[in-house]
């Protein structure tokens, strides 16, 4: 079965978004609560980054789904600010991950994230196709995820925040 890893921002695939909220229904043309649960982000940087909620008000909906129900493409909008600290030295920073995402789920287990504002991913150490990091983008962004796991950051008009850097 199909589904997003969660840092959030998102954990195993550490985009930050987070989790439909329980009981919650649509009628806002399938649009429904999502919140991001407090997650930490290992194997990113040379240490833990640990995210804490400040304000989360995401919404998700999903367009397609495969033939099992599980999401081949989702939309995720809404404000999403997050605390992320250094775990070892007690550094930490907020930033605003507010925006606008949308995630094409590949039958091979591969995905493709399109961003139009703000994002929080983390690309483990380890990886082939970007620096390994914690990153805060702000901007028109691509987020690739090879079915082998290699991960791929296309920053096309956007600012890029090492915060394995800013929090050293």
């Amino acid at each position: 079965m199909r589904r997003l890893s969660t840092i959030a921002a998102v954990a195993g695939i550490t985009v930050v978004l987070g989790a439909p909220v329980a009981g919650a229904t649509g009628g806002n043309d399938g649009w429904v609560p999502y919140r991001t649960q407090p997650f930490d982000a290992v194997g990113r940087c040379s240490f833990t980054v640990h995210a804490d909620i400040v304000q989360d008000e995401e919404e998700v909906r999903t367009d397609a789904t495969f033939p099992d129900g599980s999401p081949r493409i989702q939309e995720f909008r809404g404000p999403l600010v997050i605390r992320l600290t250094n775990t070892a030295n007690g550094k930490s920073a907020v930033r605003d991950v507010s925006g606008y995402g949308r995630v094409v789920n590949m039958q091979n287990g591969g995905a493709i994230w399109y961003f139009g504002q703000g994002v929080a991913i983390g690309i483990p150490i380890g990886n082939k196709a970007y620096p390994a990091g914690y990153y805060v983008v702000h901007g028109r962004s691509w987020y690739t995820i090879r079915p082998d796991g290699t991960r791929d950051i296309k920053d096309r008009h956007a600012d890029v925040e090492n915060m394995c850097r800013t929090l050293a």
